[in-house]
């Protein structure tokens, strides 16, 4: 039998953990497909002769491989460049939802929490550095 007095979390955490999520998704696939669309805009010959998959992704395609790489490709507006910040955001959603997670925690007082989740976003952060540098 559960206390109907006991603490629980409140709803409006739900329901702001679920826009967080449902939005970062849907921004991330408007992005994606953004890029996709302007890269065969700008290349109609993708469309028109077919390429292998090893033309669009092999080592000869320019894709960037690096965040530098990435953010001057998006100002020139390049597709590929667009894709890979979509799917950036996307791995940036669920990262969001701990550092939100930090805020809710610190909000409710709960201070294990707080460390637990903080030291978690942190190993995140940091294997992503550690991965961008390699």
């Amino acid at each position: 039998m559960t206390d109907p007095h006991a603490e629980q979390e409140p709803q409006w955490v739900d329901v702001a953990i679920s826009r967080l999520l449902r939005g970062g998704v849907t921004i991330s696939i408007a992005v994606v497909l953004s890029g996709v669309l302007i890269t065969f805009l700008h290349h109609p010959a993708y469309l028109s002769s077919r390429p292998a998959l090893s033309e669009l992704t092999g080592p000869a395609a320019v894709f960037p491989h690096t965040v530098r790489t990435v953010l001057h490709g998006a100002a020139e507006r390049r597709g590929q460049a667009i894709v890979m910040i979509g799917l950036l955001l996307l791995i940036a959603t669920p990262v969001a939802r701990v550092a939100f997670s930090i805020v809710v925690f610190a909000l409710q007082g709960d201070r294990l929490y707080v460390a637990i989740t903080t030291t978690v976003l942190v190993l995140l952060i940091v294997s992503f550095v550690a991965g961008v540098a390699v």
